[in-house]
């Protein structure tokens, strides 16, 4: 799996692959941050929204992808050029970037995030997809939009996979069939999962283990 992330926030991911424990075999922090990861630098022909992820180069020099001074790295979206209704298929610049590594199955991915941005028109997402996306699946771990209240967690597989109803869990199911456009959809029902409630906690921490009996 290859992991993304794309959105305005505060940052610090560290990657772990199980043997008879857990080993550290990827740490992506401080000053080294965005060294192993590609930026996608293209317009979003993904989901045709009017954004423009930018390359390394513009969005180290336009600050949208930088690290501050306590060793956080940010991500953010411009907000303050103002870009006109038309003509049509304006751009706003943000950043999107994928990891260079690929992480196998038995491997735990961390995500610790002081901030996640929240707001009309905003999309911010931590996903994983195989390196034959859409085909190989997409493990979404981090995504809400606009004026969502909570963060939601989805599988995208191809016909046939059906969450089970009845598993524990801590979400609120939304969708059961993972083989439809929005998939199988477990929604978090705390308040302090994305939105202000997750700024006024001070950010937090997601954990995601991605193995043969299940994710």
């Amino acid at each position: 799996m290859l992991l993304h992330w794309h959105g305005s926030a505060l940052a610090l991911l560290a990657f772990l692959v199980q043997s008879h424990a857990f080993d550290i075999v990827r740490d992506y922090s401080g000053e080294s941050f965005f060294d192993k990861w590609d930026f996608y630098g293209n317009w979003d022909n993904l989901t045709l929204g009017d954004v423009w992820w930018l390359n390394a180069t513009d969005a180290m020099s336009t600050g949208l992808a930088s690290v501050n001074e306590a060793g956080h790295a940010i991500m953010k979206v411009d907000n303050t050029t103002n870009i006109p209704s038309m003509p049509l298929n304006q751009k706003r610049n943000s950043v999107r970037i994928t990891s260079q590594d690929f992480y196998d199955y038995g491997s735990l991915w961390i995500i610790d995030l002081l901030h996640i941005p929240y707001g009309c028109s905003v999309w911010p997402a931590f996903w994983a997809k195989g390196s034959l996306w859409p085909n190989d699946g997409e493990i979404d771990i981090i995504e809400a939009i606009n004026n969502m209240d909570h963060n939601q967690m989805a599988l995208h597989t191809t016909t046939g996979c059906v969450h089970n109803a009845s598993i524990p869990q801590l979400g609120a199911n939304t969708n059961l069939d993972c083989g439809t456009g929005a998939g199988c959809v477990v929604a978090e029902t705390q308040p302090n999962s994305y939105n202000s409630g997750f700024a006024a906690a001070g950010g937090g921490v997601w954990a995601t283990q991605f193995d043969v009996s299940g994710i």
